[in-house]
Protein backbone atom coordinates (compact mmCIF):
# COMPACT_ATOMS: atom_id res chain seq x y z
CA UNK A 1 0.00 0.00 0.00
CA UNK A 2 1.36 3.47 -0.82
CA UNK A 3 2.21 5.41 2.33
CA UNK A 4 3.15 8.96 3.27
CA UNK A 5 6.53 9.16 1.47
CA UNK A 6 5.30 7.77 -1.85
CA UNK A 7 2.07 9.76 -1.82
CA UNK A 8 3.76 13.02 -0.83
CA UNK A 9 6.30 12.65 -3.64
CA UNK A 10 3.46 11.93 -6.09
CA UNK A 11 1.43 14.94 -4.90
CA UNK A 12 4.42 17.23 -5.38
CA UNK A 13 5.21 15.84 -8.83
CA UNK A 14 1.62 16.03 -10.02
CA UNK A 15 1.25 19.59 -8.76
CA UNK A 16 4.30 20.64 -10.78
CA UNK A 17 2.92 18.93 -13.87
CA UNK A 18 -0.78 19.83 -13.58
CA UNK A 19 -1.10 23.25 -11.96
CA UNK A 20 -2.77 25.58 -14.42
CA UNK A 21 -3.97 22.91 -16.83
CA UNK A 22 -7.62 22.83 -17.85
CA UNK A 23 -9.65 19.63 -17.60
CA UNK A 24 -10.85 18.80 -21.11
CA UNK A 25 -12.72 15.58 -20.40
CA UNK A 26 -13.79 13.34 -17.54
CA UNK A 27 -14.83 9.68 -17.59
CA UNK A 28 -15.62 6.95 -15.08
CA UNK A 29 -14.68 3.44 -16.22
CA UNK A 30 -15.52 1.63 -12.97
CA UNK A 31 -18.80 3.09 -11.65
CA UNK A 32 -18.25 1.70 -8.15
CA UNK A 33 -15.08 3.79 -7.77
CA UNK A 34 -16.87 7.16 -7.78
CA UNK A 35 -18.82 7.36 -4.53
CA UNK A 36 -20.62 10.67 -5.17
CA UNK A 37 -23.19 11.65 -7.81
CA UNK A 38 -23.71 15.38 -7.20
CA UNK A 39 -21.88 17.18 -8.66
CA UNK A 40 -21.15 14.78 -11.52
CA UNK A 41 -17.57 14.19 -12.57
CA UNK A 42 -18.28 16.12 -15.77
CA UNK A 43 -18.54 19.28 -13.62
CA UNK A 44 -14.74 19.39 -13.70
CA UNK A 45 -14.61 19.90 -17.48
CA UNK A 46 -13.41 23.42 -18.24
CA UNK A 47 -11.97 23.95 -14.77
CA UNK A 48 -8.31 24.65 -14.13
CA UNK A 49 -6.31 22.33 -11.87
CA UNK A 50 -4.89 24.18 -8.87
CA UNK A 51 -2.71 21.34 -7.59
CA UNK A 52 -2.61 18.03 -5.76
CA UNK A 53 -2.11 17.71 -2.02
CA UNK A 54 -1.84 14.82 0.39
CA UNK A 55 -3.45 14.36 3.80
CA UNK A 56 -2.56 11.11 5.50
CA UNK A 57 -2.89 8.49 2.76
CA UNK A 58 -5.52 10.47 0.84
CA UNK A 59 -4.83 12.54 -2.29
CA UNK A 60 -6.86 15.65 -3.11
CA UNK A 61 -6.91 17.04 -6.66
CA UNK A 62 -7.97 20.68 -6.25
CA UNK A 63 -9.49 22.89 -8.93
CA UNK A 64 -9.80 26.66 -9.14
CA UNK A 65 -13.32 27.75 -8.18
CA UNK A 66 -14.57 24.20 -8.33
CA UNK A 67 -14.99 20.93 -6.45
CA UNK A 68 -12.08 18.78 -5.31
CA UNK A 69 -11.53 15.17 -6.32
CA UNK A 70 -10.66 13.19 -3.18
CA UNK A 71 -8.90 9.89 -3.92
CA UNK A 72 -8.19 7.09 -1.47
CA UNK A 73 -5.98 4.55 -3.23
CA UNK A 74 -6.19 1.86 -0.56
CA UNK A 75 -3.85 -1.07 -1.25
CA UNK A 76 -4.12 -1.51 -5.00
CA UNK A 77 -5.06 1.92 -6.35
CA UNK A 78 -2.56 3.84 -8.47
CA UNK A 79 -2.71 7.41 -9.77
CA UNK A 80 -0.62 9.06 -12.44
CA UNK A 81 -0.35 10.75 -15.80
CA UNK A 82 -0.79 8.51 -18.83
CA UNK A 83 -0.78 9.11 -22.56
CA UNK A 84 -4.28 9.88 -23.78
CA UNK A 85 -4.93 7.12 -26.29
CA UNK A 86 -7.80 6.39 -28.60
CA UNK A 87 -10.02 3.43 -27.89
CA UNK A 88 -10.92 1.62 -24.74
CA UNK A 89 -8.44 1.83 -21.83
CA UNK A 90 -7.12 -1.25 -20.05
CA UNK A 91 -9.25 -3.13 -17.55
CA UNK A 92 -7.40 -1.55 -14.61
CA UNK A 93 -8.58 1.98 -15.54
CA UNK A 94 -11.14 3.33 -13.08
CA UNK A 95 -11.37 7.07 -13.74
CA UNK A 96 -9.83 9.55 -16.21
CA UNK A 97 -9.37 13.31 -16.33
CA UNK A 98 -8.06 14.60 -19.66
CA UNK A 99 -5.68 17.44 -18.85
CA UNK A 100 -4.43 18.49 -22.28
CA UNK A 101 -1.07 17.99 -23.88
CA UNK A 102 -2.05 14.48 -24.91
CA UNK A 103 -2.15 13.34 -21.26
CA UNK A 104 -4.73 11.91 -18.91
CA UNK A 105 -4.72 11.80 -15.13
CA UNK A 106 -5.75 8.19 -14.58
CA UNK A 107 -6.83 6.37 -11.45
CA UNK A 108 -6.15 2.63 -11.83
CA UNK A 109 -7.13 -0.32 -9.68
CA UNK A 110 -4.72 -3.26 -9.77
CA UNK A 111 -6.99 -5.56 -7.76
CA UNK A 112 -10.35 -7.08 -8.60
CA UNK A 113 -11.59 -6.12 -5.12
CA UNK A 114 -12.13 -2.49 -6.21
CA UNK A 115 -11.34 -0.85 -2.89
CA UNK A 116 -9.99 2.44 -4.26
CA UNK A 117 -12.49 5.29 -4.08
CA UNK A 118 -13.04 8.79 -5.40
CA UNK A 119 -15.34 11.53 -4.08
CA UNK A 120 -16.10 14.81 -5.88
CA UNK A 121 -16.77 17.34 -3.12
CA UNK A 122 -17.45 21.05 -2.84
CA UNK A 123 -15.93 23.07 0.01
CA UNK A 124 -18.62 22.10 2.51
CA UNK A 125 -18.46 18.43 1.53
CA UNK A 126 -14.68 18.47 1.79
CA UNK A 127 -14.80 19.92 5.29
CA UNK A 128 -17.33 17.29 6.37
CA UNK A 129 -15.68 14.31 4.64
CA UNK A 130 -15.23 11.83 7.49
CA UNK A 131 -12.10 10.05 6.22
CA UNK A 132 -10.37 13.44 6.20
CA UNK A 133 -12.00 14.98 9.26
CA UNK A 134 -11.08 12.01 11.47
CA UNK A 135 -7.40 11.97 10.59
CA UNK A 136 -4.85 12.56 13.31
CA UNK A 137 -1.79 14.80 12.99
CA UNK A 138 0.95 14.27 10.43
CA UNK A 139 3.89 12.34 11.94
CA UNK A 140 6.95 14.24 10.65
CA UNK A 141 7.95 16.85 13.22
CA UNK A 142 5.29 15.75 15.67
CA UNK A 143 7.71 15.59 18.61
CA UNK A 144 7.52 13.53 21.79
CA UNK A 145 4.62 15.54 23.26
CA UNK A 146 2.64 15.20 20.04
CA UNK A 147 3.20 11.47 20.01
CA UNK A 148 2.13 11.23 23.65
CA UNK A 149 -1.15 12.95 22.80
CA UNK A 150 -1.68 10.88 19.66
CA UNK A 151 -1.05 7.53 21.35
CA UNK A 152 -2.99 8.23 24.53
CA UNK A 153 -6.45 6.92 25.23
CA UNK A 154 -7.57 3.27 25.05
CA UNK A 155 -4.59 0.96 25.12
CA UNK A 156 -3.85 -0.22 21.59
CA UNK A 157 -0.81 -2.26 20.67
CA UNK A 158 1.97 -0.05 19.30
CA UNK A 159 2.07 -1.60 15.83
CA UNK A 160 -1.70 -1.11 15.55
CA UNK A 161 -1.66 2.45 16.87
CA UNK A 162 1.03 3.58 14.43
CA UNK A 163 -1.15 2.47 11.49
CA UNK A 164 -4.35 3.99 12.89
CA UNK A 165 -4.89 7.14 10.84
CA UNK A 166 -7.17 8.56 13.53
CA UNK A 167 -4.17 8.70 15.86
CA UNK A 168 -1.48 9.75 13.40
CA UNK A 169 -1.87 10.08 9.62
CA UNK A 170 -0.01 8.48 6.77
CA UNK A 171 1.86 5.52 8.27
CA UNK A 172 1.21 1.99 7.02
CA UNK A 173 2.64 -1.46 7.54
CA UNK A 174 6.05 -0.92 5.97
CA UNK A 175 7.12 2.25 7.73
CA UNK A 176 5.51 1.29 11.04
CA UNK A 177 7.81 -1.73 11.22
CA UNK A 178 10.87 0.34 10.33
CA UNK A 179 9.99 3.09 12.81
CA UNK A 180 9.58 0.61 15.66
CA UNK A 181 12.89 -1.04 14.76
CA UNK A 182 14.71 2.30 14.56
CA UNK A 183 13.25 3.30 17.96
CA UNK A 184 14.01 -0.14 19.50
CA UNK A 185 10.37 -0.52 20.53
CA UNK A 186 8.41 -3.75 20.93
CA UNK A 187 5.56 -3.97 18.39
CA UNK A 188 3.21 -5.63 20.88
CA UNK A 189 3.85 -3.16 23.67
CA UNK A 190 0.99 -0.89 24.73
CA UNK A 191 1.16 2.44 22.91
CA UNK A 192 -0.22 4.38 25.87
CA UNK A 193 2.40 2.96 28.23
CA UNK A 194 5.44 4.47 26.50
CA UNK A 195 7.66 6.49 28.82
CA UNK A 196 9.37 9.79 28.11
CA UNK A 197 12.55 8.22 26.73
CA UNK A 198 10.59 5.81 24.55
CA UNK A 199 8.43 8.61 23.16
CA UNK A 200 11.52 10.66 22.38
CA UNK A 201 13.04 7.69 20.55
CA UNK A 202 9.79 7.17 18.67
CA UNK A 203 9.65 10.82 17.57
CA UNK A 204 13.26 10.77 16.35
CA UNK A 205 12.79 7.45 14.58
CA UNK A 206 9.61 8.54 12.81
CA UNK A 207 11.24 11.75 11.60
CA UNK A 208 14.33 9.92 10.35
CA UNK A 209 12.60 6.98 8.69
CA UNK A 210 9.89 9.01 6.96
CA UNK A 211 12.14 11.90 5.91
CA UNK A 212 14.73 9.57 4.39
CA UNK A 213 12.00 7.57 2.66
CA UNK A 214 10.49 10.77 1.26
CA UNK A 215 13.85 11.85 -0.14
CA UNK A 216 14.24 8.49 -1.86
CA UNK A 217 10.64 8.58 -3.13
CA UNK A 218 11.21 12.00 -4.72
CA UNK A 219 14.02 10.49 -6.79
CA UNK A 220 11.80 7.88 -8.45
CA UNK A 221 8.20 9.14 -8.22
CA UNK A 222 7.11 12.26 -10.07
CA UNK A 223 3.89 12.01 -12.08
CA UNK A 224 2.99 8.33 -11.74
CA UNK A 225 2.80 5.91 -8.85
CA UNK A 226 4.55 2.64 -9.79
CA UNK A 227 2.74 -0.67 -9.46
CA UNK A 228 5.37 -1.74 -6.92
CA UNK A 229 6.63 0.61 -4.22
CA UNK A 230 10.29 -0.57 -4.48
CA UNK A 231 11.02 0.76 -1.02
CA UNK A 232 14.39 0.56 0.70
CA UNK A 233 13.55 -0.69 4.19
CA UNK A 234 15.50 -1.88 7.23
CA UNK A 235 13.19 -4.67 8.42
CA UNK A 236 9.95 -4.67 6.42
CA UNK A 237 10.16 -7.49 3.88
CA UNK A 238 13.42 -8.82 5.33
CA UNK A 239 12.24 -11.71 7.52
CA UNK A 240 15.02 -14.23 8.07
CA UNK A 241 17.81 -11.80 7.22
CA UNK A 242 20.34 -10.44 9.76
CA UNK A 243 19.38 -7.29 11.64
CA UNK A 244 21.37 -4.37 10.26
CA UNK A 245 22.16 -3.22 13.78
CA UNK A 246 23.00 -6.39 15.75
CA UNK A 247 23.07 -9.27 13.25
CA UNK A 248 20.26 -11.28 14.90
CA UNK A 249 17.96 -12.94 12.39
CA UNK A 250 14.76 -10.95 11.95
CA UNK A 251 11.52 -12.63 13.02
CA UNK A 252 7.96 -12.09 11.83
CA UNK A 253 4.34 -12.36 12.87
CA UNK A 254 2.06 -13.26 9.97
CA UNK A 255 -1.46 -11.87 9.66
CA UNK A 256 -4.10 -12.49 7.00
CA UNK A 257 -2.81 -9.95 4.47
CA UNK A 258 0.57 -8.83 5.77
CA UNK A 259 3.43 -9.64 8.10
CA UNK A 260 5.13 -7.72 10.88
CA UNK A 261 8.92 -8.03 10.97
CA UNK A 262 11.03 -7.22 14.03
CA UNK A 263 14.37 -7.91 15.69
CA UNK A 264 14.00 -9.93 18.91
CA UNK A 265 17.36 -8.76 20.25
CA UNK A 266 16.86 -5.03 19.58
CA UNK A 267 13.14 -4.70 20.24
CA UNK A 268 11.71 -7.39 22.51
CA UNK A 269 14.54 -8.33 24.90
CA UNK A 270 14.99 -11.69 23.18
CA UNK A 271 11.33 -12.62 23.18
CA UNK A 272 9.99 -14.15 19.99
CA UNK A 273 6.33 -13.59 19.26
CA UNK A 274 4.13 -16.48 18.26
CA UNK A 275 3.41 -16.48 14.54
CA UNK A 276 -0.36 -16.05 14.36
CA UNK A 277 -0.83 -17.81 11.02
CA UNK A 278 1.27 -20.85 11.97
CA UNK A 279 -0.36 -21.09 15.40
CA UNK A 280 -3.79 -21.16 13.81
CA UNK A 281 -2.80 -23.97 11.47
CA UNK A 282 -1.38 -25.99 14.33
CA UNK A 283 -4.60 -25.61 16.35
CA UNK A 284 -6.67 -26.82 13.43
Amino acid sequence: MPELPELQALAEGLTSALAGRVVEGARVHQPATLKTADPPLEALVGRRVAGVRRRGKILIVEHEDGPALVIHLMQAGRLGLAAAGAGRPGRTAALDLDVGGGETLRLRELSTHRRASAHLLDAAGLAAHRPLARLGPEPIGLGADGWRAALGGPGALLHTALRDGRRVAGIGRAYASDIMWAARLAPFGRAGDLGDDELARLARAADAVLTQALERARERITTDLPNREARLTAVHGHHGEPCLRCGTLLERVSFAEYELVYCPACQTGGRRYRDRRLSRLLRE
